[in-house]
């Protein structure tokens, strides 16, 4: 009998670990569309004319998307399935960025900004939902550090293709002659594959992360959502933690967005600008495991306080390194790293906290507060850079940090 217990212990073991590199995989494809997007998105609105201020309104629709993703997580769950879900939100986003190198006007622009959000948001939340509901057992924040790695990895990547495709022009070149010799020359060009390129890789590329689901569909789990816990009163009980990824939302979402036309206005090219956030990524990678790893042996509220803090010394910081290139780079590094901490530590406390379907609306409380943070930061930015300049960016990200400090020091009450 204990020999038939080892074997089904052993089987399941197997078939968790099988589950969990399958979500993996296809979390970390997808980050590496939304790290391309990340870099396509605000360049070409630029190369358009388009303000700062409403770049930042238009970027702000990826962030409200996930704000409402978040909201109808629950009912996905329980009305069509992960795996319609998981399809839907895929093809959504991958339609999306396609459109997007094909279209003209702000509200054109701004929907499929929206559409590309909510899909490749929605997308991440079933993923961490699936991880979520397997039993991971002891050292919470270094496995979710180590899950949030692969998806920094992919993020990282993404502007390393973007620099790549816009230094590789034989790409467009030869791929341009061999779509003429198919036939297709009214339908793409030389011309258009040069200039769109990314949007078309982009899309490839987000419609590959369902390549690991279709392989691996009868992993999947079929999560079912008994009743919807309250989301509001989820939030108001961990206030701490939930404040901390709105302040790190406001840090990420303003740097991925933004670093790379602040280096540009800068006097940086196109390139090191791209470098910028792929520092502040490959940071997140590096540093944010250590650090989520620390937390399993400390108090996690103040490893939180303390990245907080280093966040908001990076910000203040970046408008004397961003002129040498390579102390900017380790500034950004540095940066990315405590981020990350704070995203990795404050998920460990909730997921200590909650259980079962409180879990599953922790996760999307978790979702709302970073897409409330990621758009309220977004839009200060965008303002801000075309009131005060360039380092409205750091700016706002000082702001943010001073509040969340400042709130951390007089009511921060974690269990």
């Amino acid at each position: 009998m204990q020999m038939n217990k080892s074997v089904i212990g052993r089987e399941n073991g197997l078939a968790q670990v099988a589950s969990v590199a399958v979500n993996v995989l296809a979390a970390f494809i997808q980050s590496v569309a939304m790290g391309m997007c990340a870099i396509i998105f605000p360049v070409f609105l630029e190369h358009n004319r388009i303000s700062s201020s409403l770049i930042g309104m238009i970027l702000a629709m990826d962030t409200i998307a996930a704000f409402v993703g978040a909201l109808c997580l629950s009912a996905c769950l329980k009305y069509f399935g992960m795996k319609s879900s998981l399809i839907v939100s895929v093809a959504l986003s991958a339609m999306a960025i396609m459109g997007l190198s094909s279209v003209s006007g702000v509200m054109h622009w701004s929907l499929l900004v929206f559409a590309n959000g909510f899909g490749s948001f929605m997308f991440i939340m079933l993923l961490q939902a699936w991880v979520s509901s397997l039993d991971l057992k002891k050292r919470k924040a270094l496995m979710l550090a180590l899950y949030s790695t692969v998806i920094s990895v992919g993020m990282a990547l993404g502007p390393v293709i973007v620099n790549a495709i816009e230094q590789s022009g034989f790409v467009a070149r030869n791929l341009g002659q061999l779509v003429q010799a198919s036939g297709l020359p009214l339908i793409f060009n030389q011309e258009m594959l040069t200039t769109r390129l990314g949007f078309y890789v982009a899309s490839l590329v987000s419609g590959m992360s369902l390549v690991p689901i279709i392989l691996g569909v009868f992993l999947v789990p079929n999560l079912q959502v008994k009743s919807q816990a309250n989301i509001w009163n989820v939030i108001s009980r961990a206030k701490g933690p939930m404040f901390a990824l709105a302040m790190g939302a406001v840090s990420v979402y303003g740097v991925t967005s933004f670093i790379t036309l602040y280096g540009n206005k800068n006097g940086l090219s196109v390139s090191d600008s791209a470098l910028l956030l792929t520092f502040f990524l490959t940071g997140t990678l590096v540093l944010e495991t250590p650090l989520a790893w620390i937390s399993d042996y400390f108090d996690r509220r103040f490893v939180i306080v303390f990245a907080c803090f280093a966040t908001m010394v990076c910000a203040v910081y970046l408008p004397i390194a961003i002129y040498v290139n390579k102390i900017a780079w380790l500034l950004l590094f540095f940066w990315g790293g405590f981020t990350g901490c704070i995203y990795s530590t404050s998920m460990a406390l909730i997921s200590d906290r909650f259980q079962g379907d409180e879990l599953l609306a922790a996760n999307s409380g978790y979702s709302i507060m970073e897409s409330a943070g990621g758009t309220v930061g977004i839009l200060m930015i965008g303002f801000f850079m075309d009131l005060a300049g360039t380092d409205g960016l750091p700016y706002v990200i000082m702001f943010a940090s001073i509040l969340y400090f400042s709130f951390a020091l007089t009511r921060y009450e974690v269990r």
